[in-house]
């Protein structure tokens, strides 16, 4: 068991989101202005953890910066889950294209029933 803080948990993100994240910006060319950033950016950082289908709320208010806690104990294996779940969310059509369109509730719902979900370790 170690003690992570949500900064350690947003720099995963990060490093993932940076892996792909011209395809991402490309997608959303109509529809939102960027500038040539090498890296992602936070409000790129902050989509991700708000669309990331995988995460319980629970889990994104912490990531977010909404719980008062800024350290969560964790395991390895939560840790791997965590990097997993990120790492399917970031090579995902829905988040490089920006199309949830089949994340409707019935996907979700079904995402709920097989508790693919990830939530804070307590």
């Amino acid at each position: 068991m170690q003690s992570i803080s949500k900064a350690y948990l947003a720099d995963i993100i990060f490093r993932m989101i940076n892996e792909t994240i011209d395809i991402y910006r490309n997608s959303k060319k109509n529809r939102f202005y960027y500038e040539p950033y090498p890296t992602a950016t936070d409000e790129e950082i902050i989509d991700f953890i708000h669309s990331i289908p995988y995460f319980d709320e629970r889990l994104k208010d912490f990531l977010l910066g909404n719980i008062q806690e800024e350290t969560i104990i964790i395991s390895q294996t939560w840790e791997i889950e965590f990097i997993k779940k990120c790492k399917v969310w970031v090579q995902s059509f829905e988040w490089l294209h920006g199309n949830d369109h089949f994340l409707s509730h019935k996907h979700t719902d079904g995402l709920k029933e097989k508790n693919v979900f990830l939530t804070l370790p307590y």
